[in-house]
């Protein structure tokens, strides 16, 4: 792990760093995070822009109609269920909780559309708190570089990750793998022969692709070298 973390702090650290400086608003990130689910990043970053432009505190959303809702966040997909939710989640949040962001993970559990993952994005980006939040870069790349079991569920890779992962270095985690697996451990046709972790990695096959074009290379050159 050590191998690991030292790559994502030299190669995304600076960047990560810079990026947590800017105090997010906790309620955007919280709506932002459930309509993450489920969806590819660039759909959640479309919905919420849309969203966020019309109305952007739990008070103006519950001012909208549901059809008006689902219509702003329809990009991001599941957005019935998403809506649904997020309208429940902001009448807790008004009537409840005056406006008050849970800071505990027991509590942001109780809020509708809440799971383990924005849970722990909240406590994570939106308080600061050492919490490793795990996406499917975070499930995917782990598991394929051998550093928590293949068969693991949410909390035990949590848990495995948090027990070799010195707290002051818990804020790479996520982001960082979330950019190594969208740059080269793509969660579909990764780019094997680009990773810096290819030796140690659990993932590669016997005819993996950076042998395979080794291989192809070697055989090019062959027959380049049986006509000269």
């Amino acid at each position: 792990m050590q191998i690991v973390m030292k790559f994502l702090k030299k190669k995304y650290g600076k960047e990560i760093r810079s990026f947590l400086k800017t105090k997010p608003d906790i309620f955007k990130l919280l709506i932002t995070t459930i309509l993450s689910q489920r969806t590819r990043d660039e759909n959640t970053r479309k919905a919420a822009k849309i969203l966020f432009s019309v109305a952007s505190k739990p008070e103006e959303i519950l001012k909208l109609s549901d059809k008006k809702l689902q219509k702003l966040i329809k990009p991001s997909g599941m957005y019935k269920q998403k809506a649904k939710n997020i309208k429940k989640l902001c009448k807790i949040l008004v009537e409840e909780l005056k406006g008050r962001i849970p800071s505990s993970r027991e509590e942001l559990m109780k809020l509708p559309g809440v799971g383990n993952k924005t849970a722990d994005i909240v406590l994570s980006y939106g308080f600061g708190l050492p919490v490793i939040a795990v996406d499917i870069h975070v499930e995917v790349c782990n598991k394929r570089l051998g550093l928590v079991d293949e068969k693991a569920n949410y909390m035990e890779i949590r848990k495995s990750l948090e027990k070799i992962v010195p707290e002051k270095d818990r804020y790479l985690v996520n982001l960082g793998f979330v950019k190594f697996g969208q740059e080269i451990c793509l969660t579909r046709n990764p780019k094997c022969y680009a990773c810096p972790f290819f030796d140690f990695c659990q993932f590669k096959n016997k005819f993996s692709i950076k042998e395979k074009y080794i291989n192809e290379v070697s055989r090019n050159w062959d027959k380049g070298s049986e006509k000269r």
